[in-house]
């Protein structure tokens, strides 16, 4: 026999000795002694046991059993051969495994997902330029979904951003027509009114907008994507946000991607016409300086950053050719990683319990979440998902559980949850 029934030794609780020996076992079901409670001594000599995921249980029971067990010897796989169970404290292999599963479909085409929490609640901006809307979701609590709070309705909106400041929230509204404008959050009517309109002679193609803060100043820059496009960055003075600063003139700009670059504020704008472009935060005179480029990096429609342990990369997306991983090094960005990528509007990193992921969206077929490996330093495939036209990928998360919303540009809004997988189980 190679197992037992999980019923074999069901209500023997006088039984104090019991012998599995020279019986060939490979694995045991989860809890076979559980009824055991007299158990002086269990011999499980000569046997051969997998020391994969289905015998994590038994080696925590050995370490919490009062009764007097022969030594466990596995015989596979082949890196545990010959070791004993009762020894380890962990399999190599955690027998902890993952899946994206569609938990909710909103019934709308959209191009980008923004999430904020306020006063525990935790709520999602859905940018639908279809619906001319900027759909406000609330998660319900008791429901255990995302429900419609409020709609800012608009014309032509391409992006919907939020940003909290001292317990006030804006949404960034950016429109291709008809102007760009900033909503807040009136709390007696709980609902979003208009509160400020942009400048449209600075913005006539938005593409993206990136919120951030440096020290205690928040602002936020819209990357403009028009052929006299002009991205330009937005500073808050306590009565509303104000241009500040132009930047990258000339260069239809599609992506900007604040990040902190050895403890310094940096800028990195992408644009269909030339390669990425990065700015540093100066300090004295508290505007972005144009420090260089990132080189060899045509055609970048998006770029996104994330970390690895200590180690800063950078997602670049690209529409033709092959999608790159970047590495920082000591004084630059150096390419670690190609991935296909024909019809790619996003790569877009996203971490959940320690798991690194990368979403590659594909406007001619399934889109790819890859997942990090540790040994090798570099993204495997992990999950198909079918999105018609991916145009983000954006993590929220809620009652300790892990979402994904995917928006699409022709189809409908997929919400996909994050789910572990005891394979010992």
């Amino acid at each position: 026999m190679e197992t037992a029934s999980s019923n074999a030794f069901r209500g023997l609780r006088d039984l104090t000795h019991l012998s599995l020996a020279n019986n060939n076992i490979k694995a045991l079901p989860r809890d076979v002694f559980i009824d055991l409670d007299s158990l002086i001594e269990l011999d499980l000599r000569g046997n051969a046991f997998e020391c994969d995921c289905r015998a994590k249980w038994l080696m925590t029971w050995l370490k919490n059993t009062n009764a007097t067990v022969s030594d466990v010897v596995c015989a596979g796989p082949e890196d545990m051969k010959d070791k004993r169970l009762n020894d380890m404290n962990s399999l190599h292999n955690e027998c902890i495994s993952t899946d994206f599963v569609l938990h909710q479909s909103v019934a709308s085409e959209s191009l980008s997902v923004d999430t904020f929490s306020y006063k525990n609640d935790v709520y999602v901006t859905i940018a639908a330029p279809s619906a001319e809307s900027c759909m406000v979701f609330q998660w319900d609590h008791i429901e255990m979904n995302f429900r419609t709070y409020d709609n800012i309705t608009g014309q032509s909106i391409v992006g919907c951003k939020s940003v909290v400041i001292q317990d006030q929230v804006f949404v960034i509204v950016a429109q291709l027509f008809g102007g760009s404008h900033i909503y807040k959050f009136d709390e007696d009517q709980s609902r979003f009114s208009k509160f400020q309109d942009i400048e449209v002679s600075k913005i006539s193609k938005p593409n993206d907008i990136e919120v951030f803060q440096i020290g205690s100043d928040w602002f936020f820059v819209i990357a403009d994507s028009s052929k006299a496009g002009l991205s330009t960055l937005y500073k808050w003075n306590d009565k509303g946000f104000y241009s500040y600063q132009s930047l990258h003139e000339w260069y239809r700009d599609t992506d900007a991607e604040f990040l902190d670059l050895d403890g310094k504020a940096h800028l990195i704008l992408a644009s269909r016409s030339q390669v990425p472009v990065i700015y540093q935060w100066s300090r004295s005179n508290q505007k972005f300086v144009l420090q260089g480029e990132i080189p060899h990096m045509e055609d970048v429609v998006a770029v996104k950053h994330f970390r690895i342990k200590e180690e800063l990369y950078l997602a670049m997306t690209r529409y033709i050719g092959d999608s790159k991983i970047l590495r920082w090094g000591t004084k630059q960005f150096a390419e670690v990683q190609a991935l296909p990528s024909r019809g790619s509007m996003i790569l877009q990193p996203f971490s959940f319990k320690e798991r690194y992921y990368l979403a590659l969206g594909s406007d001619y077929t399934f889109s790819q979440i890859y997942l990090w490996d540790d040994e090798n330093k570099l993204f495997d495939r992990f999950k198909e998902v079918y999105i018609q036209a991916p145009r983000s990928f954006t993590v929220v998360s809620t009652d300790r559980r892990d979402f994904i919303f995917t928006s699409s540009f022709k189809g409908n809004t997929q919400i996909f949850e994050h789910i572990i997988i005891d394979l010992s189980l």
